[in-house]
């Protein structure tokens, strides 16, 4: 793994990889107090403008199902609870880090793949609506760091991705010596994101068989299905027979049957 790590960080090389922002280590820290002190998290939110008004958006979106609007950011941290806020604020930072028009394609497909996990975790135990959100919009973290570095020749490939999942990885491989998924855990390790969220990251192409830890296992089902929805809905894309197996996988660990994929269908069809 130490060797990919390498390969990863000499495939981006002269490409930063965004700091994590200041209001998100000052939240880490109210968080890890013996008893944190909510208008505390609330001022930290509220000191970047941008940042509180994309969490109000993403908790009155449909992506949360709250019963009643959130007007304020002290209403959202009583209400949601410190751990699932903290994963909306990161939602929120990296969406906000990367609103670059040579990376629009791939941040908007990662928002409706994060939409559709959190969707999905409404048929799956283990997983809550904010942790898949968050997992479904950092997993392709590495391609927009790709993307960054050469968006004249990866948004093409990134399309590749979306319908050969497995021939483009190897394409990925060859043209830049390391894939977007160790990529990615280069800044989800730097954004101090969990480790199921890390390796789900790194796993999300894997067999899911060849995946042990149960949580990573169901979100790297998650992910899959979620992408082969989004290709169909939001893209237009001809699914190949290796995108059609990748749904099929993704299917049966999450034991879904063919109503609640088409509840999801609608479900993006009407988000989108």
């Amino acid at each position: 793994m130490e060797q990919q790590l390498r390969a990863a960080l000499n495939a981006i090389k002269g490409v930063k990889i965004p700091d994590l922002p200041k209001e998100i280590l000052e939240l880490d820290e109210a968080l890890s107090s013996k008893f944190p002190n909510n208008q505390v998290i609330t001022d930290i939110i509220k000191s970047n403008t941008k940042l509180s008004g994309e969490v109000l958006r993403i908790v009155n979106s449909p992506v949360i199902k709250v019963k009643a609007e959130v007007k304020t950011i002290r209403d959202a941290v009583d209400a949601l609870g410190h751990n699932n806020l903290k994963n909306l604020v990161l939602a929120s930072a990296m969406k906000n880090i990367f609103n670059k028009r040579e990376v629009n394609e791939i941040i908007e497909h990662s928002k409706d793949v994060a939409y559709c996990c959190a969707e999905l975790s409404d048929y799956v135990h283990g997983v809550s609506r904010d942790q898949a959100y968050l997992t479904g919009l950092f997993h392709n973290a590495g391609a927009l760091l790709l993307a960054t570095k050469d968006p004249e020749h990866y948004v093409k490939l990134f399309s590749q991705l979306n319908t050969h999942p497995v021939t483009a990885m190897e394409k990925e491989l060859k043209a830049y010596g390391a894939n977007h998924t160790f990529i990615g855990i280069l800044m989800g390790q730097k954004w101090k994101l969990n480790v199921n969220v890390l390796n789900t990251i790194m796993t999300h192409h894997n067999p899911i068989d060849s995946i042990r830890n149960e949580q990573v296992r169901t979100l790297v089902a998650m992910i899959k299905v979620a992408n082969v929805v989004v290709n169909e809905i939001s893209f237009g894309s001809f699914m190949a027979q290796e995108a059609k197996d990748e749904l099929k996988e993704g299917r049966e660990e999450l034991m879904l049957d063919s109503d609640q994929i088409n509840d999801v269908r609608n479900a993006l069809a009407t988000f989108g």
